[in-house]
């Protein structure tokens, strides 16, 4: 699966953990009640909103755990071809040495 760098917070997440980022098509599952400001961003799982348009909970809302949170500057990182993270101005794709400390 691919990675990507969350528009609100700007960890490293990957969009099988995070409805694909909740953004584009699946932007119209949920619920953006209250977090207008978060709809058609790329959002990780602790970011993306936690209802379903119909209702139901989505289960986001918090960090899945599945790896570490990594932070990194804000809008610094693109997904590359290969689905890995790649710095947008040197094309670098060890994220992790650019990581910031937790937030």
């Amino acid at each position: 699966m691919s990675l990507f760098q969350c528009d609100r917070c700007g960890c490293c997440e990957n969009t099988a953990l995070s409805g694909q980022g909740c953004n584009g098509f699946a932007e119209s599952f949920y619920d953006w009640t209250g977090i207008e400001d978060r709809r058609g961003k790329r959002l990780c799982s602790a970011c993306a909103p936690t209802k379903y348009s119909d209702g139901g909970e989505t289960g986001f809302g918090t960090w899945h755990d599945q790896f570490a949170r990594v932070y990194l500057p804000p809008g610094m990182f693109r997904t590359a071809r290969n689905g890995n993270l790649e710095h947008v101005e040197t094309g670098d794709q060890d994220f992790r040495k650019y990581a910031l400390r937790a937030q």
